[in-house]
């Protein structure tokens, strides 16, 4: 089952405590320190998991995972 735009809110809605209602497509999550480097160990497991992907440390950026279209992106062109 693929990772969906309504698991990733979800998930940052209820495992990373964001008002979901706050953010946007492009909100920026770690360069604004909505989320930290925890979090992001905890966001890779759970994209991981729902994208059935495994990310390699070099995938680990900005450009990547730093908000929601990013990791969608990121996702859906996942080699």
């Amino acid at each position: 089952m693929p990772l969906t735009y309504e698991k990733l809110l979800n998930y940052l809605d209820t495992e990373m405590g964001l008002d979901i209602s706050e953010i946007d497509d492009e909100t920026l999550l770690f360069s604004t320190a909505l989320l930290d480097s925890f979090s992001l160990v905890e966001l890779i497991t759970f994209i991981e998991k729902e994208a059935n992907i495994k990310i390699s440390p070099t995938e680990v950026n900005l450009d990547n995972l730093d908000s929601v279209s990013r990791i969608l992106n990121f996702v859906e062109h996942h080699s």
